[in-house]
C-alpha cells in the first residue's frame, strides 16, 4: 500500500482532527464520527492514491494547514463542521 503510506508519512500531519490507528492495517479506512462519537461513514483507503485521500478530507472540510507544525487557527479547532453529505 505505497499510497496509503505516502499519505501517512507526507500529508497526515497536515491536517487536523485526524486520528491514526494502526490496529487495523490489513483493512485501512478512514472513520468518521459525530459529535457523539458515533460513526457516521466508513471509507476503505487501501486501493485510493494519496491524492484522493487529500481530496476526501478537503472536501468533507477538514483543515489542512500549510506545512507541518503549524498552530491551527481558533476559529477551525473544531472542524470539520460538515457532515459527510450522504449523511444530510
Amino acid at each position: 500500500m505505497p499510497e496509503l503510506h505516502h499519505f501517512l508519512m507526507e500529508r497526515w500531519a497536515l491536517y487536523h482532527n485526524l486520528e491514526y490507528d494502526s490496529s487495523e492495517e490489513k483493512n485501512p479506512r478512514l472513520i468518521f464520527y459525530n459529535e457523539k462519537d458515533e460513526v457516521v461513514k466508513t471509507v476503505p483507503v487501501e486501493k485510493m492514491k494519496a491524492e484522493e485521500i487529500s481530496s476526501l478530507l478537503d472536501s468533507l472540510g477538514f483543515y489542512k494547514r500549510s506545512q507541518k507544525g503549524e498552530e491551527v487557527p481558533e476559529e477551525f479547532q473544531h472542524f470539520p463542521l460538515r457532515p459527510p453529505r450522504d449523511e444530510l
